[in-house]
């Protein structure tokens, strides 16, 4: 099976996981005995990781277990010049690698039998925390991962082995295309095949968001839909994700150095100190990302290789609704993601009046109702991999207001309007297949909104 495979059949039984059409009872999702939801977990926009709940468990164990000969005391690091640095997990080596930092837990003293857990998983001479990886180098983006034979990253799985794998993409990707609209798919594809194989060699991925951008306002207005876009993929995947941006933009100057682009870090005496994780320590970048990654790479020890139950539960309730004119997928909350599938949707109707078509999309489509009790400036995006072709078109009472081939952007009035996400057809059929639907509130003075 290759591994493109793997992942349609990894995310076919994700979305069964969701019920398919028995999303229209509002009942739909919740334990037996009315507690929490169940099946697929929902990613707070709000929050600096995404919580690790049975589900996401369910999922990192069901990965682990494709490679049984992964050793599971190493992890890898995938990214650009955000995980080339040594300020990014080296610290956590200890004092018998790295004696030149300081580690002040600041009372988690939970946190040390993950340390001593991954501090035993030695690539050489070198722990997973402190290896320069070769999968990671400044200035890239997921193309650069997956590209070459062999690749950087086929290069770091064959020499470290690991169960678990730190990834982070997001900063460069925004300038691989003509717009920072243009580059979203494009980054969605290559980074569902870095994830694809990892996942068939039976690594777990720890996903990372993008920093802030305090180089260029254009840029900044766009970073919120690249989270998002980020959270999404994660979310689709059941796969751990911590927010770069959530976590930085409260920080003195966004928590990036002078550059706007890379992270700040603690400094004592001269020396940068990004393994203390007292409140000081904690006013800056990368203190606040290697606590997070320790925790999600903690909780992921515990769970998939100890045991243990999950520590967090779902914080939202399913999305609701069965995806047709009568009985529409809600929106429920800005920003707004989902991962859906057009197979078995609704007929399409005959046409979107007010839209010039120009192409044939008579595939079957999924509907979304949206309420706003104000006017809204939104970015609404609809992103598929290979082989699914999925269109976006956004109505008013009835009539086709505007329509993309992936990404729109506008400013709507207080009402009800319908997102319907629509499949394109071919000679060879409908191009119908999984999609992921992203809604996201423009940034206050965006011109593209």
């Amino acid at each position: 099976m290759t591994v493109a495979a793997r992942g349609a059949l990894a995310l076919a039984a994700l979305l069964a996981a969701c019920g398919g059409d028995d999303a229209a009872d509002p009942d739909a999702g919740l334990a037996p005995d009315g507690g929490p939801p169940t099946g697929p977990t929902r990613y707070p926009a709000d929050v600096e990781a995404a919580p690790v709940t049975d589900a996401v468990v369910a999922r990192m164990r069901a990965i682990a277990a494709a490679g049984p000969g992964q050793r599971d005391d190493v992890f890898m690091k995938v990214g650009a010049s955000g995980t080339v640095s040594t300020s990014f997990l080296y610290c956590l080596a200890g004092a018998a690698h790295q004696p030149a930092y300081t580690i002040d837990l600041a009372g988690r003293d939970a946190l040390g039998a993950t340390l001593d857990h991954f501090r035993g998983g030695l690539i050489g001479a070198d722990t997973p925390f402190d290896r320069a990886t070769l999968a990671a180098e400044v200035g890239r983006t997921a193309a650069w991962a997956i590209t070459g034979a062999p690749s950087p990253l086929a290069a770091e799985l064959a020499a470290t082995t690991p169960r678990f794998a730190f990834v982070n993409y997001g900063t460069n990707d925004m300038n691989a295309a003509a717009t920072y609209g243009a580059a979203l798919g494009p980054f969605w594809e290559r980074m569902g095949t870095l994830l694809d194989q990892l996942e068939a060699a039976g690594v777990v991925p720890i996903l990372t968001g993008l920093n802030p951008r305090g180089d260029d306002p254009a840029a900044a207005r766009w970073v919120p839909t690249w989270d998002s876009v980020t959270r999404a993929l994660a979310e689709a995947r059941q796969l751990p994700y911590l927010s770069l941006w959530v976590a930085s933009a409260p920080l003195a100057d966004q928590g990036l150095l002078a550059d706007g682009l890379h992270g700040n870090v603690y400094v004592v005496g001269g020396r940068a100190q990004p393994c203390v994780f007292t409140p000081t320590g904690l006013a800056f970048n990368y203190d606040v990302r290697n606590l997070r990654s320790l925790e999600l790479l903690d909780a992921a020890r515990r769970t998939v290789l100890a045991g243990e139950a999950a520590p967090g539960a779902p914080p939202l309730p399913p999305v609701i609704g069965a995806g047709t004119d009568a009985d529409p997928l809600i929106v429920d909350r800005l920003p707004f993601t989902h991962t859906g599938d057009t197979v078995g949707g609704q007929a399409a109707r005959a046409g979107y009046p007010g839209c010039d078509q120009g192409q044939d999309e008579s595939g079957p489509e999924r509907v979304y109702a949206l309420h706003l009790a104000a006017p809204a400036a939104l970015r609404v995006i609809a992103l598929d991999r290979a082989g699914v072709d999925v269109d976006v078109h956004l109505l008013t009472a009835g009539a086709c207001v505007e329509r993309a081939d992936r990404l729109l952007d506008r400013t709507l009035p207080a009402g009800d309007h319908r997102i319907v996400v629509d499949s394109f057809v071919t000679a060879a059929g409908a191009q119908a297949g999984p999609y992921t639907l992203v809604i996201q509130p423009c940034a206050a003075g965006d011109p593209d909104c």
